[in-house]
């Protein structure tokens, strides 16, 4: 029985490993799974109606199951939405909740030390985005009437190392881990773009081995080739990966 199921996951395109209520990414012969990275169920079912052979290492290592679509017509299910439909409102999203945050975050609010009360204050929300180190780092500043601006709450985010970093979803999941909220899942497990755009960051490996990784700075019409500086890479293939989406000197981002 162990041979079988090993035999299973060997020629499983996409395997997960069920921990608890969640599910880690165990093998993926795409790349678009993080080895290690957590999952919901949810997500789990959605990937696998759009994607062919994946398997779920359940529990027991000997056990080895598969979600619940099946049949060949539920594995050819399309969705409404493609995956980089989907990232592109999640980005939004996060756009979204950075700028209320921050507002929540500035309003009036009582500060006490000891047994006594300042009447107000306000907060200030500052970030530092590493682009090479691809994390983003949230900080809190508080200001009262007597009080000098300090430094109240930091978060911190970073992108898993198979993870395109995007820095707007990092704004999100650092300032709320800064304010002490919950991280919504899909900011966690946001799907891999799909679709090169101006203002992407890719990478490029040479034959010679060298990688190089270079912004786009224009799309040639009718086709999805890249021009970089000095040279056009066409997109998809494994000479390509978008590593940074942010594109937040394009197009007012």
């Amino acid at each position: 029985m162990e041979n079988v199921n090993q035999t299973v996951i060997n020629n499983a395109n996409t395997v997960f490993e069920k921990k608890d209520d969640k599910y880690f990414g165990y093998k993926s012969r795409f790349g678009d799974i993080v080895i290690g990275g957590a999952y919901s169920y949810r997500f789990v079912v959605h990937y696998a109606k759009t994607n062919q052979d994946v398997v779920i290492i359940s529990g027991d290592v000997n056990t080895v199951t598969t979600p619940v679509c099946t049949t060949l017509e539920e594995r050819l299910w399309k969705p409404e939405k493609s995956a980089q439909a989907l990232r592109d409102e999640i980005v939004e999203q996060a756009k979204a909740d950075v700028e209320k945050l921050i507002e929540d975050a500035g309003s009036i609010c009582p500060v006490y030390y000891g047994n006594y009360t300042m009447r107000e204050c306000t907060n200030r929300v500052e970030f530092v985005v590493n682009r090479e180190k691809r994390t983003v780092v949230a900080l809190v500043f508080g200001k009262s009437q007597r009080v000098r601006s300090e430094l109240r709450e930091k978060g911190i985010a970073k992108a898993a190392p198979n993870d395109c970093f995007n820095a707007h979803i990092g704004k999100a999941i650092a300032l709320r881990r800064a304010l002490g909220l919950a991280v919504p899942d899909e900011y966690l497990n946001a799907p891999q773009p799909t679709e090169v755009r101006v203002g992407d960051v890719i990478e490029v490996t040479l034959d010679s081995g060298e990688i190089e990784k270079k912004p786009v700075i224009s799309l040639k019409a009718g086709s999805l080739n890249a021009h970089l500086p000095g040279r056009i890479i066409q997109y998809p293939s494994h000479y390509a990966k978008i590593i940074n989406d942010s594109r937040e000197e394009v197009g007012g981002e």
